[in-house]
Formats: C-alpha cells, structure tokens, sequence
C-alpha cells in the first residue's frame, strides 16, 4: 500500500501543472523525462509517456511507454508495486522506482520527472 501512496503524494504535487493530466477515472497521464540505471546498460534517458493506475485492479501500476532506447525488449516499463518499490522524492518532485532482476543485470533505479511535454498519444 506504500507505492499507492507514494503515487498519490506525486499526483498531488504536479496536478493542474502543464500537460499533467487527471484522466476521469483518476489516472495520471503525462510526459516525463525517464532516466533508467542499471547495471546491464548503465545509464539511459529518454522523454516517454507515463501512466500511473489510479483505480480498480490495476491501482499502482506506472506504465512507461517506448521510446528511443527504452523498450520492453529490454528495459522493464510496466511496473507493479508489488514487485518494484517505489518512493516519492520531494526534494526534486520526482518519482524514483527502484528493483533488481535477471533482465537488468541485477539492482535498476528508474527516474521520472515530468517535463510539461504533450504525452505522444494525445
């Protein structure tokens, strides 16, 4: 239940700046500036669309979305609480994903900053 909340305080912080959307059903929708570290593929940053579940079954799940190096061949981007901790840092209004697995080589931080762009699919 942490994760959710750590989304939530997120969601709270950026809600009604630019292109930050609340989707009805209370998702977040927005461009970020995603920085992935791992130890397989030191460090990468692309703008991707982000979605972060608000809702129903899915509550908790960050959805990033393809782009440039980061794909699902080979970075993980749809994220579950359960199996990822996540943290809020409100030092730099950022989301901060941490876990460790097989596909990257051992311990990956995901970084995510919204950066006011239009997500590529509105």
């Amino acid at each position: 239940m942490t994760g959710i909340m750590e989304i939530y305080d997120f969601g709270q912080v950026w809600r009604g700046k630019t292109n930050f959307q609340v989707m009805p059903v209370g998702n977040f929708l927005f461009c970020a500036s995603v920085t992935y570290t791992s130890v397989k593929r030191g460090t990468e940053q692309e703008n991707c669309t982000v979605m972060m579940v608000r809702n129903g079954m899915g509550d908790g799940e960050v959805n990033i979305y393809e782009n440039g190096s980061l794909t699902a061949n080979t970075h993980h981007l749809g994220l579950k609480h359960e199996y990822q901790t996540y943290k809020f840092d409100r030092t730099s209004n950022s989301f901060v994903i941490t876990g460790s697995s097989k596909k990257m080589g051992g311990d990956y931080v995901i970084n995510i900053s919204p950066n006011g762009l239009v997500p590529s699919f509105i």
